[in-house]
């Protein structure tokens, strides 16, 4: 099974369906406007409504957050499909009061369907988020009818941490249904996308090893004092210590080294005669000396979770160094995670040792 991208949207059909956003129904004694002698008026309104929400922080990051999470499944590679569920017109039979599509429809492999609301939880807000009830009631509602299950996916922007959690993990808060962070690790299940903790040994270090025999003194006018002309002979991944040459072992290095929470610190190695011989970049987690000693004794640290790797894979390509949002969409690399840690990777040895923890719900 390969996951791919389904049809491309068209912009010139895509906006068709919003034209009766746009314009106003012309009251009935008015003679009627052909739509393509209206379009001055359409683009006057499409223009102050992308405006107003390009102006709107929430909004932007309400919508960015919806994309990170598709990137997320789709890189995350354990689902058959997932499609934007609360685009477009619906009608519904009332009886049992309102219905609200939630934002994604998941198809996972076993044929389960998801329905999943996507929220962001902004640094600062204490470790909890709530629902409006009578929006909890109605989206529950929906996924009756339509015969799937509701959940929350909540991005946790301080720590960087995705959860996904029933309806049920949320508590009574007057008109609200409300979570802390606490109860949503618990009642986690972001497995079922195919999240795992990934764990090593550091550290991870990545060399540039240069040719001490082609080592010489800069020359020229613009040569300052003790300046001198290096040559690269190559670059190597090792893992505590252990240089890696395995392919796939190198790109899923890189992968760790730029998108875990590790830091890198830099170490300098010369020869006898003082000339370079390799410039390290040891990435270990950014600890004390304490929990350092704790990593050591149990003989790993952790990355964090994929899909936060998978994440910040996705601010680098949308967001500036400050946050600034650049994007909403960036196309992601479908089942990325499984083809740099495939299910088979620890059927053999490896220098690039890797732990695996996949959260169940308590």
């Amino acid at each position: 099974m390969a996951l791919r991208r389904g049809r491309k949207g068209e912009l010139g059909i895509e906006v068709l369906p919003l034209i009766e956003l746009a314009l106003p129904e012309p009251p009935d004694d008015h003679t009627p406007s052909l739509l393509r002698d209206r379009h001055p008026e359409t683009a006057d309104a499409f223009s102050a409504a992308l405006q107003r929400s390009l102006d709107n922080p929430s909004r932007l990051q309400g919508h960015w957050t919806q994309y990170a999470f598709e990137a997320v499944a789709v890189t995350l590679g354990a689902i058959r499909l997932i499609k934007t569920e609360d685009a477009g017109q619906y009608y519904f039979d009332d009886t049992d009061g309102s219905l609200l599509p939630p934002d994604f429809r998941i198809v996972l492999r076993d044929n389960t369907v998801l329905l999943v609301e996507v929220k962001s939880v902004k640094p600062g807000a204490e470790g909890r988020t709530r629902v409006r009830a009578e929006d909890m009631a109605a989206a529950q509602a929906y996924a009756r009818a339509t015969g799937g299950r509701l959940l929350y996916a909540h991005h946790w922007a301080g720590p960087n941490l995705w959860t996904l959690v029933d309806p049920s993990r949320f508590e009574e808060a007057g008109r609200y249904r409300q979570l802390s962070i606490f109860s949503a690790l618990k009642g986690n299940e972001m497995a079922l996308l195919g999240d795992a903790q990934l764990a090593g040994k550091p550290p991870l270090t990545l060399s540039v090893l240069f040719d001490p025999e082609q080592e010489r003194p800069s020359t020229g006018p613009e040569a300052e004092d003790g300046e001198r002309q290096v040559a690269v002979s190559g670059v190597e991944w090792s893992s505590d210590g252990e240089v890696i040459t395995d392919p796939l072992e190198w790109h899923l290095a890189w992968f760790l080294a730029l998108h875990s929470g590790w830091m890198p610190r830099q170490r300098t190695q010369t020869d006898s005669a003082g000339r370079m011989v390799r410039f390290d970049y040891d990435f270990a987690p950014d600890v004390g000396e304490e929990t350092a000693a704790h990593h050591a004794r149990q003989g790993f640290a952790f990355f964090g979770a994929l899909s936060s790797l998978c994440t910040r894979l996705f601010q680098m390509a949308t967001t500036t160094e400050d946050g600034g949002i650049i994007a909403l969409r960036r196309e992601p690399s479908p089942a990325l995670a499984t083809k740099l840690l495939p299910d088979d990777y620890w059927e053999r040895e490896h220098v690039l040792k890797v732990w695996k923890f996949v959260q169940r719900p308590s």
